[in-house]
């Protein structure tokens, strides 16, 4: 099996970091307490869509996407899931949409903590569906959606729970990367 995790959300927690860099350079942006919203942007009042984008796509990319860290339990559960893939004849391939400018902070980010899967996939969201993998952990309702409306294999999509999905309707819902493996082994 070839299983795709995306990294924003699933693994990287970008959004605390994204907080940290327009809280120290835009005190009087006003975040949500939750982030309840897909698109985030829409929830934060003090700055346009064009301005946060203009943060995380150039000016602060690196403090964004290199400097965020993993969720909490995301290192040495992914390393387990590195050694149950391959005892199991399994890929783990990152499938992720990320700005063409900023894919090597994704990559550095990835290496520098020692998350090592088979492949990286740099894809926009709408297209990951595309992709020669079996199974896809996102927590995006947008790549739900397009996976839902352009694979025969439907229930291969296994939504990570966040606030802003508790709507996806998904046979497979995880809170936890190890949840994973019992998914996989049920087929």
């Amino acid at each position: 099996m070839r299983i795709g995790i995306d990294v924003d959300g699933v693994l990287r927690d970008f959004i605390s970091a994204f907080k940290k860099v327009v809280g120290q350079e835009h005190p009087d942006v006003v975040f949500p307490e939750i982030i309840s919203s897909w698109k985030f942007e829409n929830d934060i009042t003090g700055l346009t869509r064009d301005e946060l984008k203009e943060i995380y796509k150039h000016k602060f990319s690196r403090e964004c996407f290199e400097e965020a860290l993993p969720f909490p339990e995301v290192v040495p559960a992914f390393w387990t899931l590195e050694k149950w893939a391959e005892q199991n004849g399994h890929e783990l391939i990152i499938v992720t949409s990320q700005f063409k400018g900023n894919f090597h902070h994704t990559l550095t980010w990835l290496g520098k903590y020692g998350l090592n899967p088979n492949q990286v996939i740099f894809e926009k969201s709408r297209f990951k569906w595309i992709h020669d993998i079996d199974y896809l952990i996102d927590d995006s309702p947008v790549n739900h959606k397009h996976w839902v409306e352009n694979r025969e294999d439907k229930d291969k999509f296994i939504v990570f729970n966040r606030e802003y999905n508790k709507d996806v309707d998904s046979k497979y819902r995880i809170n936890h990367l190890l949840e994973i493996k019992n998914i996989i082994e049920k087929g």
